[in-house]
């Protein structure tokens, strides 16, 4: 784990990977700029009280939107990843593992709309979820990174084994390392929360997983 780790952090200033990080950056501060918004469309409709209860509305108004942009933040990561896969996976290969050969064809709209599935999955347990996180201090930060590192987890490694498995052997693989496949989630879930880094999270993630992905795959041929 910790040498995907140093493998990935160490990749970072590869000019192949500059395209990636910037349309990742790019990408996490749209969905920054919308949830803002968002705020701003909630503020403006919770302006019909009057007086101290209009302030009060727009912190709560706030509160809320805030709490789910932190939620959905990595859910978005995985959409945003897609629009780089191949980019920052050809580009981790070619520097550590330069004997795989081609990878197997994805269709980009294939991938597009299973990320944006898996974003609807994400957002709406963690929905379902928001009474544990507002109501169970402590016990919600092992809920949220608890659920959201299963999610992650799944979505990053079924995503890079993809190019290289089928689906069939891609879920084979990913159900005898799950519990591997759970810490590195918890991991990417970790990244996705930490501010500025988290602009990066998605390439961060991808290369990462890729990486895990190798050496769970090593690991299964001994």
């Amino acid at each position: 784990m910790f040498s995907s780790v140093t493998a990935t952090l160490g990749q970072l200033t590869d000019p192949r990977l500059r395209n990636p990080i910037i349309i990742s950056i790019v990408g996490s501060i749209t969905a920054i700029l919308l949830l803002g918004v968002a705020v701003w469309y909630v503020l403006d409709w919770s302006s019909i009280f009057g007086g101290w209860l209009d302030d009060a509305a727009a912190w709560v108004a706030s509160l809320i939107v805030v709490i789910l942009g932190i939620l959905f933040f990595p859910g978005a990561a995985n959409a945003i990843s897609s629009l780089f896969l191949d980019s920052v996976c050809n580009a981790v290969e070619a520097k550590h593992y330069p004997g795989l050969g081609p990878a197997r064809p994805q269709p980009f709209v294939e991938t597009l709309l299973g990320s944006l599935k898996f974003l609807g999955i994400t957002v709406l347990i963690n929905v379902v979820l928001l009474p544990v996180y507002l109501l169970a201090p402590g016990l919600n930060l092992v809920v949220f990174y608890g659920a959201n590192g299963y999610l992650l987890g799944r979505e990053f490694f079924e995503m890079v084994a993809l190019r290289r498995l089928t689906p069939a052997e891609t879920k084979a693989l990913r159900k005898r390392k799950a519990g591997s496949v759970f810490i590195s989630g918890v991991l990417i879930a970790a990244v996705m929360t930490i501010p500025i880094l988290n602009f990066a999270g998605p390439v961060i993630a991808t290369a990462f997983m890729l990486h895990r992905f190798e050496r769970l795959r090593n690991d299964m041929k001994k």
